[in-house]
């Protein structure tokens, strides 16, 4: 029988203990199913979190990880051959047995990289824009932390493809140039936010950043939490939750995948194809490994200042 080398997690916790690189059974798709040969796939904090143990939802071990990635349709009777795909999850193996349905197609024409990393942030920050667009008109501003982060770049491309503004909190404001407004996150009040308007921020990271973006919008505002890379509990200032009526809601993109309509999807992936092809959204890559090289994958992937995503090629071995 024909093997994939596929990444799997035996024990949460130590990466070192837990995760193997092996080679496991190809199985053939039955109906409904295709075979992707996978090409890239990325890193998330999301799988590190998966490894240790401490993500919302853990599989059942032991398990193939690995949240996004794409590669192409070989076999089956759900999907034409070479179509680009992302299964949804599984990602890190040579070759993936997934069922159709559990597939989301990616534009072939986009560069490997940047297809790769298509579907999960610059897909978080669509759908935040979108089930939050009653907020939001021509000029608007939308607060985000983590602002030198593939969403809040995805998310800051996007607003500027609608004639929306961002305004985030950094350490430094080189770090985030494609910013509209740039505010120092250790010195600088929530005056300057509050006078922007802003009804919508996107918490990324939690802690003391999350109470100022929430002190920083108007009345009747949202914050909406998609991540905790902080690593902090969520603050909340009494004074926005009583006298500004602020709401506070969390955002799980593989929730929103299950509820969207499929239409709805392919849209917002063919809108988002469309801004990396005109140059609107690049996602820099901070390194490429082999599958074998794994450990050292993860260890680039947990560090501070990579200055992009950690990518598997999937296609080395």
């Amino acid at each position: 029988m024909p093997t994939t080398r596929a990444v799997r997690l035996h024990a949460f916790g130590d990466a070192a203990q837990g995760v193997r690189v092996e080679d496991l059974p190809i199985p053939e798709p039955g109906r409904g199913a295709v075979l992707v040969r996978m090409q890239r796939a990325v890193i998330h904090p999301a799988d590190l979190n998966v490894i240790e143990g401490s993500y919302g939802r853990l599989p059942a071990l032991p398990a193939i990880i690995g949240n996004e990635g794409v590669g192409e349709v070989v076999a089956g009777d759900a999907l034409p051959a070479g179509l680009r795909v992302r299964p949804l999850g599984g990602c890190w193996s040579e070759w993936v047995c997934v069922e159709a349905a559990r597939c989301l197609p990616i534009p072939g024409d986009l560069p490997l990289e940047q297809a790769a990393q298509l579907s999960v942030n610059p897909a978080t920050a669509w759908a935040v824009l979108h089930e939050y667009r009653a907020l939001l008109e021509p000029g608007s501003w939308v607060l985000v932390n983590a602002p030198a982060s593939a969403l809040a770049r995805s998310l800051t491309a996007l607003c500027h493809a609608r004639g929306l503004r961002v305004a985030g909190l950094v350490r430094d404001p080189a770090e985030a140039p494609h910013l509209d407004r740039a505010l120092l996150s250790e010195r600088d009040s929530a005056r300057p936010l509050r006078e922007l308007g802003a009804r919508l921020a996107l918490n990324l990271l939690g802690g003391d950043s999350a109470a100022l973006l929430a002190r920083g919008l108007a009345e009747d505002g949202v914050l909406v939490t998609v991540g905790a890379l902080a690593r902090a509990p969520l603050a909340l200032p009494n004074g926005p939750l009583i006298f500004g009526e602020l709401r506070c809601h969390g955002f799980w993109l593989s929730r929103w995948y299950g509820r969207a309509p499929r239409d709805l999807v392919q849209r917002m992936l063919g809108e988002l194809a469309d801004l990396v092809r005109a140059g609107q959204l690049r996602l820099p890559v901070a390194a490429v490994y082999p599958l074998d090289a794994i450990h050292a994958a993860l260890a680039h992937a947990a560090r501070r200042g990579r200055g992009g995503k950690v990518l598997l090629d999937l296609t080395a071995s």
